[in-house]
């Protein structure tokens, strides 16, 4: 069960195409940026999925003389969709971040390179909040699931921020009180 077989077959879903236009299509949407898919390994898993009997395909002359295969979903791969879409929709959802390395060994450093370690996250947060404004900006033609998981990524910016304030004060303040490393690890 992959990800990336789910992202490829819902392309394919809303119209069949050829493996460059998936990968084409993958770029333009930013689906790297939502979920862990490289756009070297589209080719690959296209051509399994078809090995695996859920994507067929055509030739047709494409530019240039050249034949191109297009894909389209079988019924096989209709079902393993709507299998993937129920199983991953079911899963545990982690909240792992890069960055929870860095807080949880913000005790470890001096208070006042602590605090810029964590002026330094969120100038990343905020950076990364920015981005993603733009890229809704842009691709404001996107579908509405699309412009969904822009809003959801800003939301967890905002709310990532505010926690951060939040936490950045708490520890400010533990650390100005009591400067035992072992109670500083209590909070984190």
């Amino acid at each position: 069960m992959s990800s990336i077989d789910l992202v490829i077959l819902g392309i394919v879903l809303e119209k069949p195409q050829s493996a460059y236009d998936i990968q084409k299509d993958i770029e333009s949407h930013h689906f790297s940026r939502w979920t862990k898919i490289s756009i070297p390994s589209v080719y690959k898993k296209v051509h399994q999925l078809k090995e695996k009997g859920y994507l067929a395909s055509t030739l047709v002359k494409g530019e240039r003389f050249a034949e191109k295969a297009i894909y389209s979903v079988t019924d096989a791969g209709r079902a393993y969709f709507e299998t993937l879409m129920h199983t991953v929709a079911g899963q545990y959802v982690p909240l792992t971040f890069d960055f929870n390395v860095v807080i949880t060994n913000l005790s470890k450093m001096e208070p006042s390179c602590a605090q810029a370690l964590v002026e330094k996250l969120r100038r990343s947060i905020e950076t990364s909040a920015e981005e993603t404004e733009g890229y809704a900006r842009e691709y404001a033609d996107i579908p509405l699931v699309g412009r969904t998981i822009f809003d959801q990524q800003r939301r967890l910016y905002e709310a990532l921020l505010a926690w951060l304030d939040t936490f950045s004060a708490q520890f400010a303040q533990e650390r100005g009180e009591d400067h035992d490393a072992e109670h500083a690890d209590d909070l984190l």
